[in-house]
């Protein structure tokens, strides 16, 4: 009984210790086979699209309850794969959730690709705008979730959620809020960012 215990209390601070989203790599799948996506975190769930032997840079924006399926992004829909097939980017200790996210949101349609102590370009069906001198995603005090930026008079507000692009049946795990400061007008714009659309 107090192996159970201790295997709930510390569970919560297992997923804390690997937040999503984050990069995978396919692994221990035979050179002549394939990693089924599925529609459902099961495997007998219908067959949404397959994963190559060597497929790299996967991101998983969420796992089921028990952790044993992560969600992607496959075309234009999100598809499960078994966790025990795919093998965990190390973090990289310089940046805060990845060095470069692209992001994007419609209502007006927009785009962003953020490159952490690089620069940014956020595109609209109007303009293009690059933005040297980007700093930094900082975490909030005490928080692994919520991080912020500042790039020339903008920013951005980046936080581990569920997102989703309202155009197609894709789901994300970060959303964005990003205040645009540019020739004399400011605007802020909100959707989903990813960490392997760059």
């Amino acid at each position: 009984m107090i192996r159970w215990v201790a295997i709930f209390i510390l569970w919560p601070i297992a997923l804390l210790a690997n937040p999503l989203p984050a990069l995978h790599d396919v692994t221990d799948v035979a050179a002549n086979d394939v990693l089924n996506v599925r529609a459902a975190p099961n495997g007998s769930a219908e067959i949404r699209g397959t994963l190559a032997p060597n497929a790299q840079d996967i991101e998983v924006t969420a796992t089921n309850e028990t952790g044993t399926w992560g969600r992607i992004n496959l075309g234009e829909s999100a598809g499960w794969v078994s966790m025990r097939y795919l093998e965990r980017h190390e973090d990289n200790p310089d940046y805060a959730l990845a060095h470069a996210l692209t992001c994007f949101g419609t209502e007006p349609f927009w785009s962003a690709e953020i490159t952490q102590g690089q620069g940014v370009t956020v595109k609209t069906p109007e303009t293009t705008v690059d933005i040297p001198g980007a700093g930094l995603l900082n975490p909030a005090s005490g928080r692994n979730d919520l991080f912020a930026m500042g790039f020339a008079d903008s920013s951005a507000q980046v936080r581990r959620a569920e997102c989703n692009d309202g155009m197609s049946d894709r789901s994300f795990g970060l959303q964005i809020g990003l205040f645009l400061h540019h020739d004399h007008s400011a605007t802020l714009y909100s959707g989903c960012c990813s960490i392997s659309m760059h």
